[in-house]
């Protein structure tokens, strides 16, 4: 009797490479802990976290906590003050190690995921792999010390489920809109996977699938605005929506790009601030129409994605898989670009999707993107913290670091756009 020992052997390997990949894990995160140390002050929001909960936790109401976020993600950023008490440098420190675990369930979902792509036997990561090992340690520390982490990977969860558990998927994302509102721009793109080998009805595969994503996604969103407003009000689920609107031009933002580029010849016409809304921002001549600008962009970037979305849906079964990924993507990367209010923490937004996609689907992921996003994320370190104040201050260096690092993110959406167009195109 010959035994088939293939099995066996492809078993021992992916056990292999699952723990060379959870080695890589733990060296890059050990070099970005490291870079906490001469980089602490980037723990000043974790700071402000604990502020807003000690606060809450001496009787204040949730009413008043952390405005600018959606009341669900107190629930979260609670959890390391019940074991931390009221010791600030103790939820430090849990804050950081729940952030990891964030990132852990990540990571385990992508190497699992890699571990069945056409890319598992090549013997080299997938490219959304390589680029999740990578992108926390190039975009430094600060990425656990703030809370996007936790909505970047449940979208990510979401991209990777859609196609098998529409139903996860659908959770997974009402759970990220819960905490965050922006993964709600992604179930357009999630709505374009079809559910493997579903048919229904003679409705054409993937229809129930769709709805039961949609429905689980709305059920998730929809419990969230009926405790919000049972333990603290209605008024408290419109705060993040009103806090973001009264905000006027970031620094970073797109729009304020010329302002800072003409403060190097005309100093002084300028300032930047820090506000209330715990940010610096750009005022000045110009200001106003910065801002029209930025509504007129995120008008023509809704415009694109509606145009490219339609190119998708009108080929049905025949389009390929990946452009849901690629479109949600696609969509948070314009979101940042035309944005007003555009942050260093954005870009895990974006990492996190195109990693999920280059895990998917390794193949579609445009040629030199992974490459060129990891280099606009290490550039955005370069920028905060450790040139920060340089450009606060207005210095022609850091505003030119500025401006390549824009141009970068730019060339990552017109990458990953024009790969969309390519696998839209109707077949012969």
């Amino acid at each position: 009797m010959i035994l088939d020992t293939a099995p066996v052997a492809a078993g021992v390997a992916r056990r292999q490479t699952t723990g060379r990949l959870w080695a890589c894990w733990v060296a890059s995160r050990t070099v970005m802990l490291l870079i906490l140390i001469p980089e602490h002050k980037v723990l000043g929001d974790v700071r402000y976290y604990f502020g807003q909960l000690d606060a809450l936790f001496h009787g204040a109401g949730p009413g008043g906590a952390l405005p600018e976020y959606p009341a669900p993600a107190l629930g979260f950023l609670a959890l390391p003050r019940l074991l931390s008490g009221p010791s600030v440098l103790t939820y430090l420190a849990a804050f950081v190690l729940l952030m990891l675990a964030v990132d852990a369930a990540l990571s385990w979902a992508l190497f699992r995921a890699a571990a069945g792509s056409p890319a598992s036997g090549s013997g080299w990561p997938a490219p959304g792999v390589l680029l999740w090992l990578l992108v926390l340690p190039l975009l430094g520390p600060m990425i656990v010390c703030r809370f996007d982490l936790l909505p970047a990977a449940l979208a990510a969860g979401a991209l990777l489920a859609a196609s098998r558990r529409p139903v996860l998927s659908g959770a997974l994302l009402g759970m990220g809109a819960a905490v965050k509102l922006w993964p709600a721009a992604v179930l357009p793109s999630l709505w374009l996977y079809r559910e493997q080998g579903d048919r229904t009805d003679g409705h054409p595969a993937g229809w129930s699938g769709r709805w039961r994503l949609a429905a689980a996604f709305g059920a998730v969103l929809a419990g969230s605005v009926v405790l919000v407003t049972g333990l603290a009000g209605g008024a408290r689920l419109l705060s993040p929506l009103h806090w973001q609107s009264e905000r006027g031009l970031q620094l970073e933002a797109y729009t304020a790009l010329p302002l800072l580029v003409a403060d190097l010849f005309r100093p002084d016409r300028w300032q930047v601030a820090y506000t209330r809304f715990y940010a610096f921002q750009v005022s000045g001549p110009g200001t106003g129409g910065a801002l029209a600008a930025a509504t007129v962009a995120s008008g023509l970037a809704a415009l694109l994605l509606a145009v490219l979305w339609l190119r998708a849906a009108r080929l049905r079964d025949a389009a390929s898989p990946a452009v849901a990924g690629l479109l949600g993507t696609l969509t948070v990367c314009l979101m940042a670009v035309t944005n007003k209010t555009l942050s260093p923490q954005y870009l895990i937004w974006i990492a996190a999707l195109a990693a999920a996609v280059g895990v998917a689907y390794p193949g579609a992921v445009p040629r030199g993107a992974t490459a060129l996003l990891l280099a606009t994320c290490a550039l955005t370190q370069v920028i905060f913290p450790l040139n920060y104040d340089p450009l606060v201050a207005g210095r022609p260096y850091a505003v030119l670091l500025l401006l390549v690092r824009d141009a970068g993110l730019l060339a990552v959406a017109a990458l990953v756009g024009r790969r969309i167009w390519v696998l839209t195109r109707r077949p012969a």
